[in-house]
């Protein structure tokens, strides 16, 4: 295998763990709290077991924080459908 090929792989698999969890922070908020809030969600990042999510709006991350079960379980179910084990991680909103 090409190295290339790997490292198009990686970042393949990357960008699809972070699309599902952006998708599922928008979906359980907008369910619980009826608001889109596509347009302040800033970025994800991955390091190690722990997930950073940035957010514009820092009374968001506290909204956040008190969902936070329930967008852990709906990340651990849509990784689970794409064959993905993500466990035992950790999200802080900054």
């Amino acid at each position: 295998m090409k190295l290339t090929t790997s490292i198009n792989k990686k970042n393949l698999n990357e960008l699809v763990i972070k699309s599902s969890i952006w998708n599922s922070i928008i979906e359980v908020f907008k369910y619980e709290k009826n608001m889109d809030i596509t347009p302040y969600l800033v970025s994800i990042q991955i390091k190690w077991n722990r997930i950073i999510i940035k957010t514009s709006k820092t009374i968001l991350n506290t909204e956040l924080l008190m969902l936070s079960d329930k967008i852990n379980y709906k990340i651990s179910e849509k990784l689970k459908k794409i064959w993905l084990r993500f466990e035992e991680f950790e999200i802080r909103y900054i």
